[in-house]
């Protein structure tokens, strides 16, 4: 039977963590004017997160199965509260640079542990529709901070934003605290070395196929929704403020799409079709978004429904993760490998489009999601492939 308050623990402690990513593109200006950050740097301080995950996804994941998924949760929302203070009361960029690497591997620990966490407390048969819900993390902490960040920063600064996330970081924290989990069956197996567990992931070719096709999406969407404002001021004409609430609305519908994921996957439609399919929407919508002959209301519907088609994408694939991770107490390893994946393509993913649209201007942007896709695409195929392989093997070694 699936434990339900357990997930919505686990997904209010992704959105606590995921403002911790969203608090800090509002606040650069504030950041460059009082601490004279130039731009190199802010791009570091946002791009931190994902350049530690792209480095050390997989042996915190392992590290978060050994130390169990709801102490992994509480260790790193723990993390992000005491590395978000530090910041706050820091007056020093070196400082600031350290306590967002603390906030860095306390966001990774939070979002690598809460799968096994959920995995853990759901009915085999709810797994799309829980992972579908666990999806809504990023985007919806995401947007939450970036409405939430014009009234605190005129009044408080970025120190304001940086002191609440960190407060409503410790309200999942403290639920974690007092959940009362079952002792895991796996308990044994816990001492798995990490060289092993690497090796029991990483030879199994559907970890590579699913730990590409969140690249390969990570890496478009962070290059759409990081450009969107500027994309919204320069090219539309849209102004300051109003750029802001429409990036955030736009981001806040993926959620709705990892929850129509969730849902489609309850319904049975299979994980392949669930990724090919919005591959084909993410390359049509890009072609519109990018379009200048297209009026604005039609661009930015288009961004809209790119979000939603793109929502589908990391609902499947969070599903996944206890379906082929290696061995039950594996699922934080394996989802720490895949979650790798997807931080190296927040990593490169919007510099490889800064220099498309550097070099051939915005109408070039389009080509690179279409080139994104078409590796999404073609891994769905890979991944029919290997499932029909799975399905077809089960009879044999029942």
């Amino acid at each position: 039977m699936t434990r339900w308050p357990h997930v919505a623990i686990a997904v209010l402690g992704g959105i606590a963590a995921a403002l911790h990513i969203g608090k800090v593109p509002p606040a650069i200006p504030v950041l460059r004017s009082e601490l004279g950050m130039d731009l190199v740097a802010a791009g570091w301080l946002m791009g931190l997160a994902s350049a530690l995950g792209a480095v050390c996804g997989l042996v915190i994941g392992r590290f978060t199965d050994y130390l169990t998924h709801r102490r992994a949760m509480i260790l790193g929302l723990g993390l992000l509260v005491a590395g978000s203070l530090i910041g706050a009361f820091s007056s020093s960029e070196a400082v600031i640079f350290a306590s967002r690497a603390v906030e860095s591997i306390g966001l990774i620990m939070t979002s690598v542990a809460a799968p096994g966490l959920i995995a853990s407390s759901i009915d085999p048969r709810d797994t799309g529709l829980a992972f579908g819900i666990w999806g809504i993390w990023l985007p919806a902490g995401v947007a939450a901070m970036m409405v939430v960040s014009p009234f605190l920063l005129p009044g408080f600064g970025w120190r304001g934003s940086w002191i609440f996330a960190a407060v409503v970081s410790i309200i999942p924290m403290i639920a974690l605290t007092t959940m009362r989990t079952a002792k895991p069956a796996h308990a044994g197996q816990s001492s798995t070395s990490l060289p092993a567990a690497v090796k029991l992931t990483a030879v199994r070719p559907i970890s590579w196929i699913i730990a590409g096709i969140f690249l390969a999406y990570s890496s478009s969407f962070m290059a759409v929704f990081g450009f969107l404002p500027t994309l919204l001021i320069e090219e539309m004409g849209v102004g300051l403020t109003a750029a802001s609430i429409m990036t955030a609305v736009a981001v806040l519908a993926n959620a709705v799409g990892n929850v129509l994921g969730g849902v489609f996957a309850r319904w049975g439609a299979p994980r392949w079709t669930l990724i090919a399919g919005p591959c084909v929407m993410l390359t049509v919508t890009a072609f519109v978004v990018f379009g200048n002959g297209f009026p604005l209301s039609m661009r930015y519907g288009a961004s809209v429904l790119y979000a939603v088609s793109g929502g589908l994408l990391p609902a499947t694939i969070m599903g996944s993760l206890p379906v082929y991770a290696p061995r039950r107490d594996l699922v934080g390893t394996f989802s720490g490998f895949v979650m790798q994946g997807s931080n190296i393509g927040q990593c490169f993913g919007p510099m490889l489009l800064a220099s498309i649209v550097a070099a051939t201007g915005w109408p070039g942007a389009p080509y690179y999601i279409l080139a994104t896709t078409l590796l999404g695409f073609a891994l769905a195929l890979c991944l029919r492939q290997m499932e029909r392989r799975i399905a077809a093997a089960q009879p044999r070694t029942a």
